[in-house]
């Protein structure tokens, strides 16, 4: 599966959208390979969690007028001691509420599956921002 970023994730970050990526809570979760996401998931239910949201740190928001679109990025996530026995397929970053049901998708980034075996592992996210969005 390619990356995306979701429609409601999209709606919420645009000019006086739900979303304040400089200000509210927003997570990064590993979510299993076997898990059924698509484009306009509203809430953080179908995306199945392996280990514990990350929170994201030094998050940006930068207007890239080169390519004529607005980049967000924040730094690299790292899960500890992640549990053995699971796939990780994908990364999704959403806004964390209270739980999954009240909890927005943003966006989904497409990683190589990565078996799980207790260790760590480090999302290193691309060098010109996690996603882009373009008004």
């Amino acid at each position: 599966m390619a990356s995306f970023v979701f429609n409601e994730g999209a709606n919420g970050l645009l000019s006086g959208g739900t979303i304040v990526w400089a200000t509210d809570t927003i997570k990064a979760r590993l979510v299993a390979s076997s898990a059924t996401i698509n484009k306009d998931d509203t809430t953080m239910t179908p995306h199945t969690a392996i280990g514990t949201g990350q929170t994201l740190a030094s998050k940006t928001k930068t207007k890239d007028t080169t390519n004529d679109r607005i980049v967000f990025d924040a730094a690299d996530s790292v899960w500890t001691a992640v549990a053995g026995g699971s796939t990780v397929g994908t990364v999704t970053i959403f806004k964390f509420v209270t739980n999954d049901a009240g909890s927005t998708p943003i966006a989904s980034l497409d990683i190589t599956d990565t078996a799980t075996n207790g260790g760590d592992l480090t999302i290193q996210y691309d060098a010109l921002g996690i996603f882009y969005l373009q008004e």
